[in-house]
């Protein structure tokens, strides 16, 4: 499995350090090809995230064109639902919704242009026709929460924050702060760091661990939530490392990107058991295939990387089974909700 070159020497940008500690590592012990299964052609939208719950798949939308962000589709009758969570600016809808989850029974989308969170009860959402979610409003910008329950949450990009990480109640109190980058630069602005090492973050079913995986390198961090500090760094099989140049648009500061710069974690699904994060790999010189995936890398939760799965699809988004034995997701080609069976 070739694990090891422990050190300092991954994910440095003008000597930035993502992480004080990375274990890197050149391949997967397991590589499993995957075969896809037509379910249904999905025409209203691109969903950027699925959600599995009993026989029903919740698609969650991202797309300039949509008419409602939630759909369900029943895996039984093979029935989608009409769409709930409608675009717009009036009451019980959302302009910019960009992620979502369930905890604690209830179904939550985070919209970032109205700084708002919306939630519904899962049993609402999955057995109702009228769907109305309740709202709270939160203070600052971020670029992705996901719920710890429905009294606190994490945020990540923060950005005028050294942390990677912030857990904040719904008044907006910072509670915890976690996940320091080692070191950086003062020629580095905090907004084009946070910019650059754009990141998404998972929560383990249980509660006690998050999964963080970025956009831009092949690096992800496990931590425990408890005790952040236990936390762990895993890079490979790739191990891109991110070299940028900031840039500025009015007062913001940001990545300039080139041709040079790879995408990588673009979507990710977890269990119990996995972390599986759907890869790409390409780079802005290939921009109209980098934003598809088609493999997905499936580590544990304490930092092993476990297999490698070749998908015969192109995908934007997936989720698994608890029993870890079936994968699902859209087909980014032919506009198909699919599924295959894990090995």
């Amino acid at each position: 499995m070739a694990i090891g070159e422990t050190g300092l020497n991954a994910c440095k940008t003008d000597n930035v350090i993502l992480h004080e500690n990375i274990i890197s590592f050149s391949e997967f012990p397991k590589k499993i090809d995957i075969t896809f299964t037509d379910l249904s052609e999905y025409k209203t939208g691109n969903p950027r995230t699925l959600q599995l719950v009993d026989s029903t798949l919740f698609l969650f939308n991202f797309t300039k064109n949509i008419e409602s962000f939630f759909y369900n589709f029943d895996l039984k009758t093979k029935k989608l639902s009409n769409g709930y969570l409608d675009k717009g600016r009036g009451p019980n809808e959302a302009i910019g919704a960009c992620c979502t989850g369930i905890v604690d029974n209830k179904l939550w989308a985070y919209d970032v242009t109205l700084k708002k969170i919306f939630t519904l009860d899962k049993t609402i959402a999955l057995n109702n026709d009228d769907k109305i979610f309740s709202s709270g409003s939160v203070k600052d910008n971020f670029y992705q929460i996901a719920l710890k329950d429905t009294n606190n949450f994490f945020v990540c990009g923060k950005t005028d924050s050294e942390y990677k990480i912030q857990k904040l109640d719904f008044s907006g109190k910072l509670l915890d702060q976690f996940g320091e980058f080692y070191h950086i630069p003062k020629a580095i602005p905090i907004d084009a760091l946070k910019d650059a090492y754009h990141s998404f973050f998972y929560l383990k079913p249980s509660g006690e661990k998050l999964a963080l995986s970025y956009l831009y390198t092949d690096v992800i961090e496990i931590y425990n939530i408890k005790d952040p500090s236990q936390n762990i760094a895993l890079q490979g099989p790739d191990r891109v490392d991110l070299n940028f140049h900031v840039a500025k648009r009015r007062n913001y500061n940001y990545m300039e990107k080139n041709e040079e710069i790879r995408k990588t974690f673009l979507s990710g699904a977890v269990t119990n058991e996995y972390i599986y994060l759907a890869y790409s790999g390409l780079s802005y010189a290939e921009k109209d295939d980098m934003d598809y995936c088609s493999s997905v890398y499936v580590y544990s939760w304490d930092g092993s990387p476990i297999k490698k799965l070749n998908l015969d699809r192109r995908i934007t988004c997936l989720t698994v089974s608890e029993d870890n034995k079936i994968i699902y997701s859209f087909d980014a080609d032919n506009g198909f909700l699919v599924k295959a069976e894990i090995e």
